[in-house]
């Protein structure tokens, strides 16, 4: 028997959970461009946007964006700057 921190296998193991939270968040990418696409769309879009998710990762590796009550939370706010409208 190897110690996970010896022979490499802490690499590996570190390798195996970065694919598997890039695999899980990878549906993220999708929504976050359809909510920029949407906002940009405006007739006065803001020059800034925020977007928070609350996100849970189950036992599968899927992806869940929950609250903590289990219902479904993003929440999105946008700023305007005085000036008027941003191009």
């Amino acid at each position: 028997m190897v110690p996970v921190a010896r022979g490499g296998g802490e690499k590996r193991a570190a390798a195996r959970a970065t694919e598997a939270l890039r695999t899980a968040l990878s549906p993220m990418g999708p929504l976050l461009d359809e909510i920029h696409s949407a906002v940009a769309g405006a007739g006065n879009p803001p020059s800034e946007i925020t977007v928070a998710f609350g996100v849970e990762i189950g036992q599968d590796l899927k992806l869940g964006i929950v609250g903590a009550n289990g219902k479904a939370t993003m929440t999105v706010s946008a700023t305007w700057q005085p000036g008027g409208r941003q191009n």
